[in-house]
């Protein structure tokens, strides 16, 4: 019978590997932002991953490469919105690219606000009360009527010129009338829609024909049986700005088409230079949102160097936090 030695087992003899130090922001010390921030690469876990983002961010800018934002809805209908129209009201994103959803709940909160709800508030009641519920957030059914009348003038606008000078209306043509029609609107500058029109920002929402706007277009075109919208644009526009960029940044909330969007669209070039990922899906169940790095690399989306993480976190906190250290502190 073998006979063990315990303390041979408890207290092995080991190296000295990795790199640098574990350790957190010291309370203890006048409190700073910046040092603050610039502990999170130290911390270990997700704050780590955090760290290397803001710093990949920061290598971003001072390199000078275009920065391509992804994001899905869900932005919109949180408070991230407001991160997001700082950025393209600075100018500093160059390319925007969003759903549906973020696109419209952008528009809509130039009207009205969302509310706050509770996530197990009755479905059934709501429903009854016209009232839609993404999370904890409410949303009356008011503001989709509202955007439905909104949409209308767009759309005859975009079509009464097509049928005018022969153009092919295009997702981008549609996009950029909504923007001028917001100049109109009081809370304007609120919206990051508004801000990408009047900086002449690359703005695509993919697909346009889902959501809310999806709806209007379906009966839009009960009523203009020979409407035609060219979504094939989208991928040459992108394309070909992405054959000529020098540098490129990608920094992407959740996954979802905007995602997938931005880096398969890289493969023209070998990959984004630098990726953030920012989301909470995980690998083993193959989705987009899931996929590292790593498997960026292997379909050439994204370029075979270190400039690349995933922060596995929910956005409406992180987001916030990599914006205000790495674009608004100095």
């Amino acid at each position: 019978m073998k006979k063990h030695n315990p303390k041979s087992n408890f207290f092995r003899a080991s190296k000295e590997i990795g790199e640098g130090v574990v350790k957190g922001f010291d309370f203890e010390k006048p409190f700073d932002a910046k040092s603050f921030f610039d502990s999170f690469k130290n911390t270990g876990f997700q704050a780590t991953n955090l760290g290397k983002a803001i710093d990949l961010v920061k290598r971003m800018r001072k390199e000078k490469a275009t920065i391509y934002l992804g994001f899905t809805s869900n932005m919109s209908t949180c408070g991230v919105r407001e991160a997001i129209t700082y950025l393209a009201k600075n100018k500093l994103v160059d390319v925007i690219v969003t759903t549906t959803g973020g696109l419209e709940e952008d528009v809509i909160k130039v009207h009205k606000n969302f509310m706050h709800g509770e996530y197990e508030a009755d479905g059934a009641k709501l429903r009854g009360q016209g009232v839609n519920r993404t999370g904890n957030i409410f949303i009356p059914s008011e503001r989709y009527c509202w955007y439905e009348e909104f949409m209308h003038k767009v759309m005859d606008d975009v079509y009464s010129e097509s049928k005018k000078t022969g153009f092919v209306i295009t997702s981008d043509r549609i996009i950029k009338e909504i923007g001028k029609k917001l100049e109109s609107e009081k809370n304007k500058e609120e919206s990051f829609v508004y801000w990408a029109y009047k900086n002449k920002l690359d703005l695509y929402c993919v697909p346009l024909h889902d959501g809310a706007t999806g709806d209007h277009l379906y009966f839009y075109k009960k009523d203009h049986p020979d409407l035609v919208v060219d979504m094939v644009n989208d991928v040459e526009k992108m394309y070909d700005r992405l054959l000529v960029e020098d540098k490129v940044g990608a920094i992407i909330i959740g996954g979802s088409v905007p995602k997938h969007f931005i880096m398969n669209s890289c493969m023209v070039r070998e990959g984004a230079d630098y990726t953030v990922y920012i989301n909470t899906g995980y690998e083993a169940e193959g989705s987009n949102a899931g996929a590292n790095p790593e498997e960026a690399k292997s379909w050439g989306k994204a370029a075979h160097n270190d400039n690349n993480v995933k922060v596995w976190g929910e956005a409406s906190i992180i987001f916030p936090i990599l914006v205000a250290a790495a674009f608004k502190l100095k």
